[in-house]
């Protein structure tokens, strides 16, 4: 199986990143280091797919910009990890060869550039981040917005939160330690909102929404602590003060932020809805730019020595 994720998100805050807890205590992390189009998600997509082979469960972190491309992979089996460790989710090992290292996917890349792609991926490293300049200011916009324009029904949120204690409070105690973990269960990226709320997913079989304004769910996480060994909490991403959702797998209950109630007609968005649209517009605009980029550096590849070398450590990965 397969489990899947974002550890970071492109919010009203900016760039919100959980990526410093990955991957977590046992499992040894292997940083990714390399320019635009190195092939770093393409080399994870590898070991991915030969640990499945050999039956093993993995976790995949997908890029929270290109929910296409992989940011971060674990096989807890192996208590072994990757991620890719360059902006905006820059990673250096904490102590080297004790809990992580490096692989270097940049030595496959013949530099210097020529001075004219020099210029070129100069020009288009500026134009990609001033669009994620512009699609943040939207998504700071969008969030005032949402904030103003939020369910303050007093006694909607009692009736929420009498319904959420009533279902934990039912619950037997757990006695021991609560490990607390964090993840986004969606993103705002470039293909849109995208969301990975699906029972296989989410290693939870009975969804409960509540309507929120941040108030409930935050209660839930407190609760659901002295219910269980294991919380998942998972921010929203255009505002990580507020969670999506609270995760508890070994009960196999997930307690989730509702969906606005009333649809939006068509014609009708709110201005909080039209700054979010806009934000996702630079998003995509930033990830065409970012193609061109990894464009510029693709002939400068020599993909044979990668895939060489990508096979020999796969081999030394599962002998």
């Amino acid at each position: 199986m397969d489990q899947t994720f974002f550890l970071a998100a492109n919010s009203g805050q900016g760039f919100y990143s959980l990526y410093d807890a990955f991957p977590g205590d046992g499992c040894f992390l292997h940083i990714i280091k390399g320019g635009p189009g190195t092939g770093k998600s393409g080399f994870m997509r590898r070991i991915r797919e030969a640990a499945q082979a050999h039956g093993f469960d993995t976790l995949s972190v997908l890029c929270s910009g290109d929910p296409d491309s992989l940011d971060g992979l674990a096989v807890p089996a192996l208590g072994q990890a990757w991620m890719d460790g360059t902006a905006p989710h820059v990673r250096e090992p904490k102590l080297f060869g004790a809990d992580s290292d490096y692989v270097n996917l940049g030595q496959f890349c013949r530099l210097p550039l020529t001075e004219k792609d020099r210029n070129r991926a100069l020009a288009l490293n500026r134009a990609y981040k001033e669009r994620y300049k512009a699609a943040y200011a939207h998504l700071e916009a969008a969030a005032a917005l949402e904030k103003a324009e939020e369910l303050r029904d007093a006694e909607v949120l009692r009736e929420e939160e009498m319904r959420m204690r009533s279902l934990l409070e039912a619950l037997p105690d757990h006695e021991g330690p609560c490990v607390r973990e964090k993840r986004f269960l969606s993103a705002i990226s470039c293909r849109g909102l995208i969301s990975l709320n699906s029972a296989d997913n989410m290693l939870c079989k009975q969804n409960y929404y509540f309507r929120d304004d941040g108030s409930v769910l935050a209660r839930a996480a407190a609760i659901a602590a002295s219910k269980t060994g294991r919380v998942i909490l998972c921010p929203r991403p255009l505002r990580p003060s507020q969670l999506e959702a609270v995760l508890l797998p070994e009960l196999s209950i997930a307690l989730l932020r509702a969906p606005a109630a009333v649809p939006i007609p068509r014609g009708e968005l709110l201005l909080s809805h039209e700054a979010l649209s806009q934000g996702m517009d630079a998003l995509r605009e930033a990830k065409a730019l970012h193609d061109k980029l990894e464009a510029v550096y693709r002939p400068y590849m020599n993909f044979g020595a990668l895939t060489a070398y990508t096979e020999a450590y796969i081999e030394k990965l599962f002998p």
